[in-house]
């Protein structure tokens, strides 16, 4: 994947992200009157992450960059370059109408809509938390489809495939992205964001393993809103979002989805550049069961709220879809063959080990969704230290495990053991799994293998197919305790060396 990831992020790093017409009229317009409010230029420019991009990519390019902290927002940014430069911005983007094809145009425009519905969600929803700093929000979730949006511009026919793949064979969309490109595309942008200084709540909001840091979880779920709203606000998975929404917030269902319909509604009318018909107008036109039944409306209880998430869970929904990932078994030879070449020159680092380790089990075995945990300072919690397939689920993306009680973890951390929950175990083993974590998982078949490093343990791997029909087998088994056992052992060799 890191080759591949890597050309690509080479091709794009120096592409230009191209302004929208609408809103560099605007800013060259308000930009000429030396008395303009610096907070009605931002509301300008955050509109467009053409701007954006190019706004920040110019403060950190420039000699600013020494004087400053971090730029988390446009009006800092803005503030930073100066009016001179600011007016001076707008002729040096092209505009999106002189880039690319026009369906990869048409794709573009309508990513960014959609991004800028996440942002002022997200944003929103940011103060209802109490945030200190609710703009700070804003450009994570403005910022989040950017590498998705340059290949449409400029690799439209790889985005197509991709598109036809989701629909044609019912992938989700990131293992199909795997499998025409190498790679997920928030990898992709992750690289991006890195190379050109993107602020560091970006870049933690597309690795998985961060969800569980509140800010950035809310970036993710109103990401995932802003993606389900656009589909329609009535189906399940645009349900399960709010709920989850809801939950994160701290209120009750009703209270948040009033104001998130509240928010699309406000970001239709700010979001005047896109032609593209706004989340918020489907809003008028439910097309599912779910809204001709009287879609949630009354508030449910707090102690109803688990369980209403638990039958959505269950149901079966546009979210999960029946594509199962083929083994790519060089790539897992590939794995095992540099690791045990790491092992023998004594140059692995622990980060090495897990990336390896991860490619091998998620495109070289074919499974779905692939964490290692590893166990807190404390020895309470198995926490998410890295994380494959599951870029765009935040719910899973939150894998935590709390050692509390007995039950199936805590019996793992005891020794050093493998386990693959299946049809032949799953009475005995299902009760002492944490109904936290089966909510958390969404399925009951998977596999564990706890990690120990001199009789002491640090964490474990768990890989599932994520679908109920693509089921794991023996191969998949025992290639799983292969891989995972090698990093067992390197990851000991590693801890010995620092000794």
């Amino acid at each position: 994947m890191h080759n591949t990831l890597n050309a690509w992020a080479d091709k794009l790093q120096h592409a230009v992200f191209p302004a929208l017409p609408q809103t560099v009229a605007e800013l060259t317009r308000l930009s000429a009157d030396d008395n303009v409010n610096m907070w009605n230029l931002a509301r300008v420019v955050e509109k467009d992450p053409g701007l954006c991009v190019a706004l920040l990519r110019r403060v950190n390019n420039g000699s600013q960059k020494r004087l400053r902290t971090e730029v988390t927002t446009v009006e800092h940014a803005m503030m930073m370059l100066g009016m001179t430069q600011l007016r001076a911005l707008p002729k040096a983007i092209p505009l999106i109408q002189r880039t690319g094809d026009p369906v990869g145009r048409e794709q573009a425009l309508h990513l960014m809509a959609q991004s800028y519905h996440a942002a002022w969600q997200a944003r929103e929803l940011a103060r209802l938390r109490k945030d200190l700093e609710p703009d700070e929000i804003f450009l994570p979730a403005l910022l989040h489809h950017l590498g998705e949006i340059l290949l449409w511009l400029y690799a439209p026919a790889k985005m197509t495939q991709i598109e036809e793949l989701t629909a044609q064979q019912q992938m989700e969309p990131e293992e199909a992205q795997y499998v025409v490109l190498g790679f997920g595309l928030d990898h992709l942008t992750l690289m991006l964001a890195r190379r050109w200084g993107l602020p560091t709540l970006l870049q933690d909001s597309l690795k998985s393993e961060s969800a569980q840091l509140p800010r950035v979880y809310g970036i993710m779920l109103a990401v995932q809103l802003a993606r389900a709203a656009a589909q329609d606000w009535y189906r399940a998975a645009t349900t399960s979002v709010l709920e989850h929404i809801a939950e994160h917030l701290g209120h009750d269902f009703g209270y948040t989805a009033a104001h998130i319909h509240r928010y699309a509604v406000e970001a239709a009318h700010m979001a005047d550049c896109y032609a593209s018909i706004p989340a918020a107008t489907l809003l008028l036109h439910p097309s599912q069961p779910e809204a001709a039944l009287g879609w949630k409306a009354a508030p449910q209880p707090a102690e109803n709220q688990g369980a209403a998430r638990s039958q959505i869970m269950d149901m079966p929904t546009e979210a999960v879809a029946a594509f199962c990932l083929a083994p790519q078994l060089h790539i897992l030879h590939r794995s095992l063959q540099e690791l045990q070449a790491g092992m023998k020159a004594g140059n692995l680092t622990l980060q090495k080990i897990l990336s390896l380790t991860m490619d091998g089990m998620h495109d070289g075995m074919g499974l779905n969704r692939v964490v290692f945990a590893l166990l807190t300072q404390e020895r309470h919690q198995l926490r998410a230290r890295t994380i494959a397939g599951a870029d765009n689920d935040p719910v899973f993306n939150r894998f935590l495990i709390e050692l509390n009680g007995a039950h199936l973890f805590t019996r793992l951390m005891e020794k050093p053991q493998a386990l693959w929950i299946n049809d032949t175990n799953r009475v005995k083993f299902w009760p002492i799994v944490p109904k936290p974590f089966q909510r958390i998982i969404g399925g009951n078949s998977f596999f564990l293998l706890s990690v120990f490093v001199k009789e002491r343990p640090i964490g474990l791997f768990y890989a599932d197919r994520h679908s109920m029909d693509c089921e794991l087998d023996p191969h998949a088994y025992h290639r799983f305790k292969q891989l995972g056992l090698l990093a067992a052992k390197a990851m000991e060799m590693v801890s010995g060396e620092k000794e």
